[in-house]
Parts: structure tokens; sequence; C-alpha cells
């Protein structure tokens, strides 16, 4: 799985929610829980960056907590101001880990291949 692309998905994804354009359906559209969740985040990048599973450690909780609070509606999408800071919160976590997951990939890149003795 390239973590990078799914991890951008996940950024186009709180684009449209915060652009109004989609509401969040969990982890049935997330998409490293499409890949993820039935394995119980091992390997999720969220987890990864976390160290802890089901998004906890992110932005996400605070998000769907004020849903469930606030709101009350099946359809966790934009309905206030706070529904558009805790949103954009998300995004920009989902960014953050994208940049670290391309920093640690360019790591790997540069990093020298490992010397093999030549002993007969």
């Amino acid at each position: 799985m390239n973590n990078i692309r799914i991890m951008e998905a996940s950024v186009a994804k709180w684009n449209r929610i915060i652009a109004g354009r989609q509401s969040d359906g969990g982890v049935l559209d997330c998409p490293p829980c499409r890949i993820y969740y039935m394995l119980v985040c091992t390997g999720c990048p969220i987890a990864a960056y976390t160290g802890r599973r089901f998004c906890r450690g992110s932005p996400y909780p605070a998000w769907y907590h004020h849903q469930n609070e606030a709101h009350g509606y099946m359809r966790r999408k934009i309905y206030c101001d706070e529904c558009v800071r805790l949103a954009t919160a998300m995004r920009d976590y989902m960014i953050e880990i994208v940049e670290h997951l391309k920093a640690c990939q360019a790591d790997q890149e540069r990093a020298p291949e490992p010397v093999k003795d030549d002993v007969v």
C-alpha cells in the first residue's frame, strides 16, 4: 500500500467536508479505515503516527463528539463554525501525516546502501 496516496485521499476527503460537498461517514469513507480498520488499525498510517488505534490521539474524537453532542444528526457534516474549526484541524493533521510520510520516504531514498562484504 502507498500510505502517502492513502493519506492524500484523506486530505481530499476533509477538504470536501470543509467545502460542504461531503459528510463524514467515519470508517465507511475514511481512506485508511477502508483498508486497515478490519485489521484493528494494524498498518494504518494514522495509528502509526499517533501510536494509538482508532484515531485516538488525532483531532477526530473531538470532531465526532461535537457532531453527536451539538448536532445529534446521523450525517456528520459542517453545521456551525465549530464544525469548520474541527474539520480543519483534522484536515491539517492529515496533511501533517502526509508531510511526515514524505520526509520518511526521502530519508530512506537518501540512505546509503549497506556494504556487502565480498568474503569468500
